[in-house]
């Protein structure tokens, strides 16, 4: 979708306002959850094949809700969908430190994946109507919001750990924003009417994808969830990267994981400007070189300066994969895009959820610096993937 200097309609602004605060809500809620991980880990003294068991559980309720969520738009306004799943992320991350035992643990993760899998969706819906009605590219600030939230979660657990801090106040005090800016979101979208009609009206229409149109498809969605995986893999085990390999103390593992996010807010918001100097095709070949390089000083590095330093080099260059890989699914789908959006965001989630549990398996049967060398590799296979793209 082509940039154009056009006046939104007030309603449009006003939508658009409201919808990125259910994307920094999300944020928030990810970052902490991410920034705790480590202090989750000491408190139930998880090992880390335990952890990526308990990962794993979170990328299951994401999933189970992210396949049913679509069947309820029809009944339901993206906004209050939205709302509930925040309801239930805040809720649940509120939970989580007074339970004991790995199996209601697991549980209450579940239901917390559940949540956001329920606000994902929703919101992304409700993001990608406004962006249809606006006429203008939006989708990138979007997901610039959701990296400011990470950022803000991040932050906010490491100010509470540097303090003394308890995980049951970083998760209480987190959580309880996830509900709040949430509500908020919600009152103010009920004065709007909710977008996501015109863009399910449209999936609903007839017509299917031809067997070209899929196979490009699939290419851009493997390319979704290869970038998604080591998104991921970052997101959940920098913090206890820095924490268990370089014996940094625990507010250093949340600040590492809050200097990624903050340049991946960065990276978002100035996307747009360089895809249309250098083209689509040729920034996600770029970005994709540039996170394995930063991914292998990463596991390289002596020192935990180092270590800040790739991860931020990491969080610019791969902000814009994602984004990119959306665009180009809409693209090819033509007059079917909600199809064609719909095969590579599942694909790409399944990387985001699935894959850092995986890699929890990997950490535990060999090292966490062997984790993140499949993370550069599968950053190098999405910069093989591109040359098969077609040159936009």
């Amino acid at each position: 979708m082509a940039n154009r200097v056009i006046e939104m309609p007030a309603a449009i602004r006003s939508g658009r306002f409201f919808c990125n605060l259910f994307f920094f809500a999300a944020g928030v809620g990810i970052g902490s959850w991410a920034s705790c991980l480590p202090v989750l880990s000491a408190q139930n003294s998880l090992e880390k094949g335990e952890l990526g068991l308990i990962l794993l559980c979170f990328a299951l309720g994401a999933i189970v809700a992210m396949t049913n969520v679509g069947r309820l738009t029809s009944h339901y306004s993206c906004s209050t969908l939205s709302l509930g799943g925040a309801l239930t992320f805040g809720t649940a991350l509120v939970i989580v430190p007074f339970v004991s035992g790995n199996a209601w643990l697991a549980s209450v993760v579940f239901v917390a994946g559940s949540g956001f899998g329920t606000l994902d969706v929703s919101m992304n819906t409700d993001a990608s109507a406004l962006e249809r009605r606006s006429g203008r590219h939006l989708m990138s600030s979007f997901h610039a919001m959701f990296s400011f939230g990470n950022l803000a979660g991040a932050f906010t657990v490491g100010q509470i750990l540097s303090h003394g801090g308890a995980l049951a106040i970083c998760l209480g005090a987190t959580g309880v924003g996830v509900a709040t800016f949430a509500i908020v979101a919600r009152l103010g979208s009920s004065r709007n009417a909710d977008p996501a009609d015109a863009l399910q009206a449209g999936a609903s229409s007839g017509g299917r994808l031809d067997r070209a149109q899929k196979a490009y498809l699939y290419l851009i969605g493997a390319i979704a969830f290869l970038s998604m995986m080591g998104e991921g893999g970052i997101m959940d085990w920098s913090a206890i990267y820095i924490v268990n390999v370089f014996s940094g103390s625990d507010s250093a593992g949340a600040y590492g994981f809050a200097v990624f996010a903050t340049m991946m807010a960065v990276g978002r918001l100035f996307g747009d400007a360089i895809t249309a100097r250098i083209g689509s095709t040729r920034f996600l070949y770029y970005c994709s070189i540039i996170c394995a390089a930063s991914v292998g000083l990463l596991v390289l590095a002596a020192n935990v300066v180092v270590v800040f330093l790739a991860l931020a080099i990491c969080g610019l260059s791969v902000a814009n994969l994602v984004p990119l890989a959306f665009a180009a699914a809409g693209r090819s789908g033509g007059a079917f895009a909600g199809r064609a959006m719909s095969i590579v965001t599942t694909m790409g989630y399944a990387g985001l959820l699935l894959g850092p549990a995986v890699l929890g398996f990997v950490a535990q049967a060999s090292s966490l610096s062997v984790t993140f060398m499949l993370i550069a590799a599968a950053f190098i296979l999405v910069a093989l993937a591109t040359r098969a793209l077609r040159k936009e």
